[in-house]
């Protein structure tokens, strides 16, 4: 698989290992290293490979990828002039090597974790599948999935984020994508690309340069997505749009989702009942759906399914805890997600017919110039759901707390998660259903822990 050759044709790295030498794999994970893997020694602001390679060796590692030698038995390295590259290139060498492995891309402001866990689940169901884990969808994730493809995989599904201009197309260029789908743009990465136009424009670094042999799966529902253009084949889909691949009768409940489907690719019409909560899912199976009809799967078998659909953790995961129900959404947040969120809340409340809804809810970041207004809206959307009670926590966060308590909510504004936890011990009631969500770092996740620990799922 991975030989000394294809590592040092690709990186023009320097070494006395053999040519012919085989690596069982590659890793940039020193606690990680497997006998015979050749290690990778990435260097970061608060982080340097360099200093584990020597604990990767013992390990038996079969090489170590560096930039300094100097310590380093010089018979087991390879020396390259930047190892991040270098590691890129080996992943897009060895994707290159895999020609018959069709690649399909991901991107968007919102919903790339789950459109990909859709789009994996649904081409499973006829192909062997790989696909980003968690959300690894950056310059070091990206290549990590792509040295995953094994000799039986078929189709590779990955993600793509950006935070600026320039990141999407140099990693489309890394993966070569067969299939690329856009989800949606939102306000995500404002404060850096200072404009829905620009984020817009970051976005469609993903359809350049395609041609006839790629396809493009396109949010039909999107206004900044229908301006875009690409010599791809385009599919789009939607609920409210003319789209190829087209939802009705949208039923949410607080278990799942149903709807219909009518599609212009197989032309054929199918039911769909998903145990996911909500419209903006609808939206990522319709791209999950165009995706597989695309590569052969029938209705039949997508429709199956995604009716056992199971998402990365932190998507609006629902738990249990005795008669108290939790949404945990804490993974990340932005204010088109934080809408999302309270409307599923909302959905969960009707559909049990008793309790209240209480939101847990802390800043959304990369927000800019923006950022206030933003969050004053998720207070209107906390509002319109019917939510009961809100407790925030961040220094943004509290224009959601002002903007909610002036529409009638029964806001709480603490220091901490810690405070947010202790807080929520006192209100929560019997059959309250508890909505968590906010950007990454803010780490609400962690008030479930601290308020259910012990307790059950």
């Amino acid at each position: 698989m991975f030989t000394v050759k294809l590592v040092t044709e690709a990186t023009q790295g320097k070494t006395q290992l053999p040519a012919s030498l085989e690596f069982t794999g590659i890793t940039t994970d020193s606690r990680a290293v497997q006998p015979g893997q050749l290690f990778v020694a990435l260097k970061g602001e608060k982080f340097d490979g360099h200093f584990y390679c020597a604990k990767a060796l013992q390990l038996g590692a079969a090489g170590v990828l560096v930039k300094k030698t100097a310590g380093l038995p010089q018979d087991k390295t390879i020396q390259v002039a930047d190892t991040l590259k270098a590691y890129q290139a080996i992943a897009h060498a060895y994707r290159k090597s895999s020609p018959l492995v069709k690649v399909v891309a991901i991107t968007g402001s919102n919903g790339k974790t789950s459109t990909k866990d859709l789009i994996a689940t649904a081409l499973a169901s006829k192909y062997k599948v790989i696909k980003t884990e968690a959300n690894f969808n950056n310059e070091i994730g990206l290549p990590k999935t792509l040295l995953t493809i094994a000799p039986d995989t078929q189709i590779a599904v990955v993600e793509m984020g950006m935070r600026g201009f320039g990141q999407i197309r140099a990693l489309k260029a890394l993966a070569e994508p067969d299939t690329v789908v856009i989800t949606n743009v939102g306000e995500t990465h404002m404060e850096l690309l200072g404009s829905m136009e620009n984020i817009a424009k970051a976005k469609s670094e993903i359809l350049e340069n395609l041609t006839a042999k790629n396809d493009a799966i396109l949010n039909g529902d999107d206004p900044y997505i229908q301006k875009m253009h690409t010599g791809a084949n385009t599919t789009t889909y939607g609920i409210i749009s003319d789209s190829a691949v087209k939802a009705s009768k949208v039923e949410v409940t607080g278990v799942g989702t149903t709807f219909t489907y009518t599609s212009k690719v197989s032309g054929k019409t199918q039911y769909v009942d998903m145990p996911l909560i909500g419209r903006h899912n609808v939206m990522n199976a319709l791209a999950a759906i165009a995706v597989a009809e695309i590569y052969g799967v029938e209705d039949e078998a997508i429709a199956a399914s995604l009716h056992q659909a199971v998402m990365t953790e932190k998507r609006q995961e629902i738990l249990h805890f005795g008669n108290i129900t939790a949404i945990n959404d804490a993974y990340n947040a932005s204010p088109a997600s934080m809408q999302t969120a309270c409307n599923t809340l909302e959905k969960v409340v009707a559909a049990q017919g008793k309790g209240r809804g209480i939101a847990v809810l802390a800043d959304m970041l990369e927000l800019g110039k923006t950022s206030h207004d933003a969050h004053a809206r998720v207070g209107g959307y906390v509002a319109q759901a019917g939510i009961k009670e809100l407790i925030t926590y961040g220094t943004e966060a509290k224009a959601i707390s002002e903007a909610a308590g002036k529409l009638g909510v029964k806001v709480h504004q603490v220091e901490n998660k810690e405070a947010a936890a202790g807080l929520l011990k006192q209100i929560m009631q019997p059959d309250d259903v508890i909505l968590f969500k906010g950007s990454h770092s803010m780490a609400v996740d962690k008030i479930i822990d601290l308020v259910f620990k012990g307790e059950g799922k």
